[in-house]
This record gives structure tokens, sequence and C-alpha cells, in this order.
């Protein structure tokens, strides 16, 4: 087991939290306590005998407490492999004892990054480089040194000193090198990217990514896949803030539906009052109204076979009228940025049904990250938004106010529906959405038909959204002969003339973005 009996600590802590549990055993097993600062200051007041740092070392604390551990007899206690001749040698010649326990937590840079009222002096200044340095040296030496990087190792390591009379054992020590690297790891990364963030540096070279486990999940995409959940900390407003109300815990497949839900929702503005139903990833019925009860209701009938089993979204809070329509079909999640307690007292007539608040973000610049095993991808997230002004009409009829208004809509939709996608919209409601299809012609055919299928009698003056041009006419020809009088799309195909001419010869009015919204 390769025991190693523990006789000298230095302690260094910023978080107190059940230290005096650790100097109790300590003090049981006679292990000798070296200590900085406030910390020195909590053990002496607490009773325990304990040297101070300065008189450890023979040299002060400097420059307002930024040099106090840097010394070679605490570096050299740490790091110091006591098998081997030269490094005893060297200990001996410059009076440099051995120190087999450390424990230190590191100032608290990420409380101060998440809290706005925190200055750039407040934050530099709780940028710890002693704690991290003796952290890697002890966890570099863990064959001789225990190291505690957290206040939740406390009883672990308790429990292992009073099994073994005062020792640690090897893997002990290990794990606990192992957790500490993870820590310094992720304290830096942190600093990094906030460095990163206010130097205006988006694409560094190297790149670091810190996350924190928020909860382990029962299962992944499969149940024969394991899965858990992490977030980035940043200072930034976001998806994270979730606030369950209520409901069993979230499953990965839920986390992926909310967050696509999520992000179609708050892409409108709050004075748009939208609903919106998520499947699989992609949205399946959206609508927009100024009653509450009436969006809702709209986006169910775009597809109400494919809600069954769905995410439900809105942009606004919710009362007692739409939660008694919501507990009529099976949802997984409703997401909402408001709820009174009679609507959450209604659905709660559904134990499992997992009920999210959350925080109505700004527009940031957080990027977006996509995995490819050990490659990631990095850009920008989606948040271009297209104004009236930036339309270009292309045909020789021209849309209506009304027609522009409801183009803008699907294809404000149709940029959170999987590519190749294709949207139909009227009066701000979905009427057929065709999705992820290898073929735009594709998408345009499930779109028809999911439209004839629900909507046969609703399909005249009818509008559709492309997220990327038609490459031919064909799929435009399909949306014509469901009745569809009017066109939104990017543009930009060699063959964009002739998907022209076909709206012209069928007298319907198109327009062209210039912003493409693929989404794989």
């Amino acid at each position: 087991m390769a025991l190693k009996k523990i006789s000298r600590a230095l302690i260094s802590v910023s978080d107190k939290t059940n230290l005096e549990d650790l100097l109790q055993t300590l003090k049981q097993f006679n292990v000798e306590i070296i200590s900085t600062g406030g910390t020195y200051q909590f053990i002496k007041d607490k009773g325990y005998d304990c040297t101070e740092i300065s008189n450890y070392t023979g040299f002060p604390e400097i420059m307002d407490g930024r040099v106090k551990t840097l010394h070679p007899k605490i570096h050299g206690g740490l790091l110091g492999d006591i098998d081997k001749k030269n490094h005893a040698a060297a200990m001996e010649k410059n009076n440099i004892q051995e120190i087999n326990l450390l424990v230190v937590n590191l100032y608290p840079f990420e409380e101060k990054m998440l809290d706005p009222k925190s200055s750039h002096e407040v934050l530099i200044e709780n940028i710890d480089i002693g704690g991290p340095s003796m952290l890697r040296s002890s966890a570099k030496n863990f064959k001789h040194v225990t190291v505690l990087p957290s206040t939740k190792y406390y009883k672990e390591f308790i429990d292992v000193m009073n099994n073994n009379s005062g020792s640690t054992d090897l893997n002990f020590r290990t794990k606990m090198a192992n957790q500490t690297f993870n820590e310094t790891a992720y304290y830096d990364a942190m600093i990094s990217n906030w460095m990163s963030e206010i130097n205006g540096e988006k694409f560094s070279e190297k790149k670091t990514i810190g996350g924190k486990l928020v909860s382990k999940l029962r299962y992944g995409e499969n149940p024969h896949q394991e899965s858990s959940v992490y977030e980035i900390p940043n200072a930034q407003p976001g998806f994270s803030e979730l606030k369950q109300l209520q409901g069993k815990e979230l499953s990965h497949n839920n986390y992926l539906d909310s967050y696509n839900a999520y992000n179609l929702v708050t892409d409108f503005d709050q004075k748009d009052q939208i609903c919106a139903i998520i499947k699989h990833n992609n949205p399946c019925g959206c609508a927009v109204d100024p009653n509450k009860k009436n969006a809702y209701l709209k986006a169910l009938s775009g597809d109400p076979v494919s809600a069954f089993g769905g995410v439900v979204a809105f942009n606004y809070g919710i009362g007692q009228d739409v939660a008694e329509e919501l507990i009529k079909t099976f949802y997984e999640v409703i997401l909402v940025p408001e709820i009174d307690k009679e609507a959450l007292q209604i659905l709660s007539q559904k134990k499992n049904l997992r009920v999210l608040q959350y925080n109505y973000p700004q527009k940031n610049n957080i990027q977006h990250l996509t995995f490819l095993q050990k490659t990631f991808l990095a850009q920008d997230e989606n948040s271009k938004q297209i104004k009236k002004n930036n339309l270009q009409i292309v045909t020789k009829k021209k849309p209506t106010e009304k027609e522009v208004e409801n183009l803008l809509f699907a294809n404000l939709i149709c940029k959170h529906v999987k590519s190749n996608a294709i949207v139909i919209t009227k009066d701000n409601k979905t009427l057929g959405i065709g999705a992820g299809q290898t073929s735009r012609v594709g998408s345009c055919e499930i779109a028809c038909d999911h439209a004839r299928k629900f909507f046969a009698n609703q399909l005249n003056n009818c509008g559709a959204a492309s997220d990327a041009f038609f490459p031919f006419a064909d799929g435009l020809e399909e949306l014509i002969k469901l009745g569809a009088k009017s066109i939104i799309q990017p543009g930009g195909s060699v063959r964009d003339q002739e998907v022209i001419d076909a709206a012209d010869k069928a007298g319907i009015s198109m327009i062209f973005t210039g912003i493409r919204n693929f989404k794989h």
C-alpha cells in the first residue's frame, strides 16, 4: 500500500469550511502545522499549535501577501524526493525539511468573476500564484506528499488517516494528485478565458476549456452510453442558469432538446409571444400570438402527433389557462421564463413532468463548440438578425406587409431547423416543416405533405422559408403547387435567375435575405 506517515503539514486556505475537523485529526497524530496569514490566525484562534510561514522560512510576507510561499524551504520541502540521495543531501545542506501534507484551496477567482460588481483590479488580485505552485509541486511528488486541493476531500482524508494510524496510502495520494491537476487546470482555464475575453481574442493559438461537473446523468443518448453535464464558467448569462421547479432529473436528450427550444424562443423579441414545441432537436410546431393560450394551441396544432413527448418552450410567462391545456398532452419538459403558483400547481399533477425556468438572456459573444473526438470546432453563435430594410425583393410581385411579417417569422423558425430546412407558415404559425434531408426538394416534399395532411383548408396564401438557396427550381415548384404565395430565402445560387423566373411565372413574391442559416 506504500503507506506514508504524515509528519508536517502546510495549510493555506481561503475557504475555512470544516477546517477544524481536519485540525483535530492532525493534532491526534501529532502533525506539525505551518500556515499563512489569515489561515494561521484562524488555527491559532481555535487553540491549535502552528508556525507562521515567515518564521518557518525566515523571510517575511511581502507585497501585500503576493510573495509568501514562493520560497525554497517550501517548494524544496514539497518537491524533494527523499528516496534519492542527491535530493536528501540538498535538503540537509540547505536546512529544508520535508512537508508531506499540503492543504490549499485557491483564491476565489471564479466567485469574483461571476460577480458583476467585480472590477478588473479585484479579479487580478484573486489570481492565485503561490497556491497553484504549491499544489502542482505536491501533486508531482505524490509518492511522498498528500495534497488536499478542496474542502470536499477532508472527510476522506480523515478516514484514511484513522484507518492507517496517521498515514496515507499511495492510492489515495495518487487520486488526490489527479484531482489537484484537474483543479489547477480548471483554475488556469478560467483565468485564460477571462483574459482572452477582455483582450478581445476569439480564436487564440491555444484554447483552454475548463468544465465543472454539474451532474451525472442516468445515461446518454442511448441506455448503453454514460453521460454527465459540465459547465464552463463565465460571467455571461446563458442556458446553464436553468432552475428546475419540478419533475424528475433531466436526461441527456432532455438537455439537447431543451437547449434547442431555449435558443429558438429567445431568438424572438419578447414582445412577440412565441411558443415552440421541439422534438428530437427540431421544432415541430411554432406560433406567435398576442394571446398566450392561443400561441400554445396554434403551436400544438402545427403537429399534434409529433408533439407527444416533446419539449414546450415559451418566451413569456404562463398562467393557469395555459397550464390546463398543457396537461392534456404528454410532454417531457416545459421551459418558461416565468410561471405563477396556480400554473405550477396544475402542472404538478404530472409528477415526472420537468418544469424549467430560465433567465431571458442578453445577446452575447459566447462561442459555440462542437466536439469531434479530439478535435473541436469553435464558432460564433448564429445571432445574426434580419431586418426589414435588409430584404431584397427579387420578383415582379411585391409581398404585402402581412406577408413580409409571416416570412420573417418563417425565416427565424427555419434558422433552428436541421438542414436542409424548409418551413411553411401562415399568419405566424407553422403549417409544415421539412428537416434534415439530403436534398432541398426532399425537405420541400416533406413540409408540403405535412401541411396538406393537417391544414388542407388553410394553404391558400401561405408562405415558406428556406435556410439556404434553392439550387434548382424544383423545390420552389413544390411549394407553389401547395399554394405558397410568398417565399423567403438567402439567394446566392448560380441558378438564382431560374428560380426567380419560376416565381414570376407563378405570380408569387420572393425575398432574398443574403444570409444563410445552415444548422447541421
